[in-house]
């Protein structure tokens, strides 16, 4: 019994100094490690345009936050641990930073931060969009506005309105698509969409009976967007649309080009 209970004992004690040793490290890391200014003026400056940043005590979420830079503020890059970077503001205050946090930064010529596993991905890893296109439908003019929510890292759902013009008809397209990003890990980002919609088109020449043509489509495309600098992506896009029609199915193409603000 008694060695039984020294067992146990022993047990407890190695258990305790083995969290205790857990521990240390967090309990070192209180603060983070001070930085001199000649090793902030050798590091690269970027500039923060997230609504603020925020700055751990160490290199890992389970560290707290200690400070917070703001929008528009400049900081230094100083070192690299994993995939947590140390930070300096021009203040002097330190702190580490996910490496997706600071690809959301942009260098003093407006493009995004080039890192050690920072990837273009990361900084268009936003939530909201805002765009137009410009393009050709069937011979029409085609120009339309779009509005565009990312859901998760791979896929988002975009709204569209847009307005067709022709010789002889005019018209407008309302739609709703499934955007999927299969890979972020190019200088572009190649994109597949699916969705359906509603276009109604009216005869220019005004004689009775002219009423307008509503039909029904779906939408299937392919396309890329481009980052050329600070929130503006340029867009690039191929679309079939299959419109039905009194009972049968015409097939039109949509090829158009446009931007798109992100934030």
């Amino acid at each position: 019994m008694q060695q039984h209970l020294i067992l146990a004992l022993s047990l407890c004690l190695g258990a305790s100094v083995a969290l205790a040793q857990q521990d240390k490290p967090a309990q070192q890391e209180k603060q983070p490690p001070q930085v001199s200014s000649e090793d902030i003026d050798q590091a690269l400056k970027v500039k923060v345009i997230d609504p603020f940043l925020e700055l751990h005590t160490g290199p890992g979420r389970g560290y707290p936050v200690i400070y917070v830079v703001e929008k528009g503020e400049e900081i230094a890059v100083v070192s690299r641990r994993t995939t947590w970077y140390l930070i300096a503001d021009r203040r002097g205050k330190t702190g580490w930073v996910t490496r997706e946090s600071l690809a959301r930064t942009l260098l003093e010529t407006g493009t995004p931060v080039a890192l050690p596993e920072t990837r273009h991905g990361d900084f268009l890893r936003h939530k909201a969009r805002l765009g137009f296109t410009v393009g050709q439908q069937e011979g029409s003019e085609q120009v339309s506005l779009l509005a565009g929510y990312r859901l998760s890292r791979n896929f988002g759902i975009e709204a569209e309105y847009g307005q067709l013009f022709a010789d002889t008809v005019d018209g407008y397209q309302r739609s709703v698509s499934l955007i999927v990003e299969p890979t972020d890990r190019w200088s572009f980002t190649p994109f597949l969409s699916a969705g359906f919609g509603r276009q109604e088109l009216q005869l220019k020449e005004k004689l009775p009976g002219n009423k307008p043509v509503n039909d029904d489509f779906r939408s299937l495309g392919i396309g890329v967007n481009a980052y050329i600098g600070f929130n503006f992506v340029l867009r690039g896009e191929y679309r079939n649309l299959t419109i039905f029609s009194d009972n049968d199915t015409v097939s039109n193409a949509i090829w158009r080009i446009g931007f798109s603000s992100f934030f």
